[in-house]
């Protein structure tokens, strides 16, 4: 007999965010020599993506606990999306300081994750990311607006992949800050539905990943 998840809402959702970044993964793996340096490592990110999003809905098939794959997930995102806008930015501050931001949560997120559990959700890990990559996105619109070099926004492929962090992680910090307090204090079906939003803004994020790999960087 085959396992599903019941097609609420909440889980046709999932299989929408998990064939999207299916997709980006494909695109980044088909366009990858097409692509400049600056967008390969858009490109390497959805292919990192790519079979976790896969394993995380098997294992949800299976009625498992994909939570210990979440770790990886986290460390991998922010130093691709670190060498990403390192490559972007070119600012010298930031590419000092960028390898010492992420190899010291690289240390905190494994040890964090060794001492509570591979098993369990762990918000801070998710709070100090979302902050991390808030950060990047806002150098990112501070240099966009001070240079003003860019005549068409939606002809840019990264104005697409900030823009989707941007929506993305906001969202996602306000699910992670009272994700504990929403399960102690709220119902079952409620956190779900709260869940449908995160995996809402995931669709919105991937969109813009598949839209900057498509088109091409203004000359």
């Amino acid at each position: 007999m085959t396992n599903t998840i019941p097609l609420t809402l909440p889980a046709i959702l999932l299989y929408i965010t998990v064939a999207i970044s299916v997709v980006a993964g494909g695109m980044g793996l088909v366009l990858f020599r097409q692509l400049s340096t600056q967008l390969r490592y858009l490109a390497a990110l959805t292919i990192f993506e790519f079979p976790l999003e896969v394993a995380g809905l098997a294992i949800l098939l299976v009625h498992g606990n994909s939570l210990f794959l979440m770790p990886v997930y986290t460390i991998g995102e922010l130093a691709l999306l670190t060498l990403l806008y390192q490559r972007t930015l070119q600012l010298p501050a930031f590419s000092r300081v960028a390898p010492w931001v992420v190899g010291g949560f690289t240390v905190y997120a494994l040890v964090d994750s060794l001492v509570l559990g591979v098993s369990w959700y762990r918000p801070g890990q998710q709070i100090v990311q979302s902050l991390l990559i808030l950060v990047m996105v806002g150098l990112y619109f501070w240099k966009l607006l001070s240079e003003l070099q860019v005549r068409y926004l939606a002809q840019e492929p990264m104005f697409w992949v900030s823009t989707g962090l941007l929506v993305y992680f906001l969202g996602y910090l306000q699910i992670a800050l009272f994700s504990n307090y929403l399960l102690q204090h709220y119902s079952l079906q409620f956190n779900r539905n709260v869940w449908a939003v995160h995996t809402l803004l995931s669709i919105v994020l991937h969109s813009c990943y598949c839209v900057a790999l498509w088109m091409r960087p203004q000359k």
